[in-house]
């Protein structure tokens, strides 16, 4: 209880901290602002000149290419390697955003020579009040999050582009620093644009992590994953483009007991594109993917699936994609009690509507086939998952605010044994996540963000449902 108390003591000294700063910025920003008038447009002058033009504006936000939401909180519980949300991959309507994550965080950058550098940090002081994610003999704790990152960019004849980043994501806990981690991410990408009409996208992903004990491990685990992809492009006949891609997922684990959840995944599309209208094209598209257990064998397996669908042009006030097509998956080998070959229709979603110049909705659904590897014994299970957000600019305080909404379920084809009732039964997760909240910046590299999140998770598995809440007061900078 002492434990608890300390915890929200801590997390309300920070909460009214950082309301005092809110409310000064808030108060003293106009006359700052007529008071600095002449020195910032001297310096946006200055800084349009030191950088390149693609830096003098952002181009807007491309479906393939999410960029980073300052202040959202990710609907996924931390650290944790079973998706909760949207899929990332091929599959997924955004391409592979964990690929750009470190590559987008920093917005403010400098000439080094001919190279680009934006740094970024952030502490994020978070409240959690079900750490291990249990349904009962839940233990609350206060987190201090440190995320540190770089961002190095080379434009190549202006057309062409050579990033690499960094980003560390420091889990440090008040009274369970057992729970503590310490995440590292290191992100190379290469984009070529040739002037026939060809465009080569190439890159790797290096995370060394943690996934936290929680309700599927009753432990931490140290990990590796490994992501280099590739994508390419040609345009041709002004209606037409096709467009190929190929994605590497390994995942190793420190611990020798951990190995049967390894894996090696490699997955490959080739989709057609044809423009009917000035801003909409249809889409043919098939991927096909492999993946294998070194350690566990009886979970290999590869999967075929085509689609069909629209895009529309990302200029529009509404963009976006979705696609429906159907997936055959078979196991190499056949196990009693699972379904060796769970076929499903699938679905990928991803829309944003730009209501305003200050107002977006966005959102994002899919259903699919996944695999649990948390379990042990690789499951497979139906994921269907849909997540919408609400974003304003709201310029009379010069502050950002979101509210968020994610849902998901997932529907286990195999088996599994219930301690509760002490039978085998179909596992069934219903996971409901919602929150808000507002960013703010203080001054030209320094944000303020406070935000709250809830996730609630029903499952037939007495052991697998749980609630938390949490509250995260922090601070971003970009120098």
């Amino acid at each position: 209880m002492e434990n608890r108390r300390g915890s929200l003591a801590g997390l309300g000294g920070l909460v009214t901290l950082m309301f005092m700063v809110l409310l000064i910025g808030t108060a003293f920003g106009q006359e700052k602002e007529k008071a600095a008038t002449l020195s910032s447009t001297a310096a946006e002058e200055a800084e349009k000149v030191a950088l390149p033009e693609e830096e003098e504006e952002k181009p807007p936000l491309l479906p393939e290419e999410p960029g980073y939401f300052p202040g959202l909180l990710p609907p996924s519980p931390y650290g944790t390697l079973s998706e909760v949300g949207p899929i990332t991959g091929v599959m997924a309507p955004y391409g592979y955003p964990a690929a750009y994550d470190t590559l987008l965080r920093g917005w403010k950058a400098h000439r080094l020579g001919p190279v680009i550098v934006a740094p970024y940090f952030e502490y994020d002081g978070i409240y959690r009040s079900n750490i291990y994610q249990t349904s009962n003999n839940k233990q609350s704790d206060f987190v201090n999050c440190l995320n540190p990152g770089i961002r190095f960019e080379l434009p190549i004849l202006s057309r062409h582009k050579v990033s690499v980043g960094y980003l560390g994501n420091y889990y440090i806990y008040s009274e369970n620093s057992d729970q503590s981690h310490y995440d590292h991410n290191v992100n190379a990408d290469a984009v070529v644009n040739f002037r026939n009409n060809l465009s080569l996208r190439f890159g790797n992903t290096y995370r060394s992590a943690t996934e936290e004990r929680n309700v599927s491990t009753s432990r931490k685990r140290n990990y590796d994953r490994i992501n280099p992809y590739f994508t390419g492009t040609y345009a041709f006949a002004d209606k037409w483009k096709f467009q190929g891609s190929y994605e590497y997922d390994c995942l190793d684990f420190a611990d020798i007991q951990d190995r049967r959840n390894e894996y090696r995944e490699h997955i490959g599309g080739m989709t057609l594109y044809y423009k009917f209208w000035p801003k909409t094209a249809a889409l043919v598209q098939y991927i096909i993917t492999s993946r294998e257990y070194p350690y566990e064998p009886r979970g290999d397996n590869m999967s075929h699936t085509p689609l069909l669908g629209l895009t529309w042009d990302p200029t529009a006030k509404l963009s976006g994609t979705v696609k429906f097509g159907y997936t055959m998956k078979k196991f190499d080998q056949d196990v009693v009690g699972r379904d060796d070959s769970p076929d499903s229709w699938a679905m990928s979603l991803q829309t944003l509507y730009r209501y305003s110049r200050f107002t977006t909705f966005t959102l994002t659904g899919q259903h699919s086939i996944q695999e649990d590897i948390d379990l042990g014994n690789n499951n497979a299970y139906r994921n269907t998952g849909i997540y919408a957000s609400w974003n304003h600019d709201w310029h009379f305080i010069r502050a950002a605010v979101y509210l968020a909404f994610a849902y998901t379920r997932n529907d286990y084809l195999g088996t599994i044994f219930d301690t509760g009732t002490g039978q085998f039964i179909n596992r069934l997760d219903d996971i409901f996540s919602f929150g808000g909240g507002i960013s703010r910046p203080i001054t030209s590299w320094l944000r303020a963000r406070l935000d709250y999140q809830y996730i609630d998770r029903s499952s037939n598995l007495s052991n697998y449902t749980y609630n938390e809440h949490r509250m995260l007061v922090g601070l971003q900078s970009s120098f």
